[in-house]
């Protein structure tokens, strides 16, 4: 596999889905120009597309082709990828591995919003859970309060920690002109807000937003001719767990994405992860996640999460920060939601962060999940490259 680079990062602005007047496929089209004007690249420059959708919310390929379609490319390879709730962050997999073969050059890929289209999402999502444990009766939010229960009883973890996280979230994305909540909070604030399914507030909970990003993934020897620092992604890989929680062993653990990351680390070269890596952007939709990431990623042992959230390591300023676009807490418009984190990862290595910029970042990870009973995930580790000669 040759080496793959991340040579451009496009984004869009993120709001709700209701106020938004552009189309899906105008927003997508925003985002691939925004990713090549990065990069200093063209629509020229392009040898194929690789564009998401999420299949039941849109007819199979349509979404995907109407969209191709209409971004101004002319006549190119496109390969769809519909992942369920996973699709955002398969997008850079497939590329990697079509650039890594050197089957092209220079690939671009497009993560269109999930929620501007006609279908109520929510009762869609409703569906999903109804479909695979039909007697509970849940929908997707009572999916992630009944983790975050499962891991409070087992380790102790406070309301309070995971209403940290939020506000953690919120001051960052308060920096990130692309996120969709920019308003700080507090613990208070965040625990006086209407309780939607125990423990989670909804102040704990990702909002409903519009928005695309896109990724211009190329050759090693493309990208030193584009006008980035070189970003290299040197390990991307997906598992799936059983999306039936009769066939989980529990639910106060993410081991799952514990065996996933043992996995990437080691295709990586990271030993520790705790000190290996420099920024992390991880996909939390509701905020008890983001702690029980810390210790499925190896960054804290088990339950220790609320102790490294408290020190401070995480947050901005922090030696091992962690979500700082906001992350979906802030912004959460599907599949551009779960391909945002190798973006914002990217851009934290090339010293070009929209908002809060980690230190000296050399080494960051980007993970995404999803699909039922978030039994999907995927996890890459991204590395700055110092040498630009070819």
């Amino acid at each position: 596999m040759n080496d793959v680079m991340i040579a451009g990062v496009g984004f869009t602005e993120a709001m709700a889905a209701h106020r938004r007047v552009e189309s899906r496929a105008e927003l997508c089209r925003e985002a691939a120009h925004a990713a090549l004007d990065h990069a200093g690249s063209s629509r020229g420059a392009v040898d194929a597309l690789v564009v998401g959708q999420i299949d039941g919310l849109e007819p199979t390929n349509v979404g995907g082709r109407h969209i191709a379609a209409q971004l101004g490319f002319g006549p190119l390879p496109v390969f769809f990828v519909s992942c369920g709730g996973a699709t955002g962050a398969t997008l850079p997999q497939v590329a990697r591995d079509l650039v890594g073969a050197g089957d092209y050059e220079s690939v671009l890929c497009i993560g269109p919003p999930t929620f501007d289209g006609v279908i109520d999402f929510q009762k869609t999502l409703n569906r999903v859970f109804a479909a695979t444990d039909p007697p509970l009766g849940i929908g997707s939010v009572h999916v992630g309060a009944a983790i975050a229960s499962a891991y409070q009883r087992r380790y102790g973890v406070t309301t309070e920690d995971i209403a940290l996280v939020a506000v953690k979230a919120h001051d960052n994305a308060a920096a990130n002109p692309y996120a969709h909540l920019r308003n700080r909070t507090t613990v208070a604030d965040v625990l006086t807000t209407p309780l939607v399914a125990s423990p989670l507030h909804v102040g704990m909970v990702c909002p409903v937003s519009s928005s695309s990003a896109a990724l211009l993934v190329t050759s090693a020897e493309r990208a030193r001719k584009l006008r980035n620092p070189l970003v290299r992604l040197r390990a991307i890989e997906s598992n799936a767990d059983t999306g039936r929680l009769s066939g989980r062993p529990g639910l106060a653990d993410m081991q799952s994405l514990a065996v996933l990351a043992r996995r990437v680390f080691r295709a990586a070269g990271v030993t520790d992860p705790r000190h290996d890596i420099d920024v992390l952007e991880l996909f939390a939709p509701y905020a008890a996640f983001e702690l029980m990431q810390y210790e499925a990623l190896g960054l804290c042992p088990p339950g220790a999460a609320g102790q490294l959230l408290r020190s401070g390591a995480t947050g901005a300023g922090g030696d091992i920060p962690v979500n700082l676009s906001g992350g979906p807490l802030c912004t959460n418009a599907g599949v551009a939601a779960e391909l945002a984190p190798f973006g914002y990862v990217a851009l934290q290595l090339m010293e070009q962060a929209v908002g809060e910029q980690a230190t000296d970042a050399r080494r960051g990870a980007a993970h995404s999940m999803g699909s039922s009973w978030f039994m999907c995930n995927t996890l890459g580790v991204l590395e700055r490259v110092e040498d630009r000669i070819a």
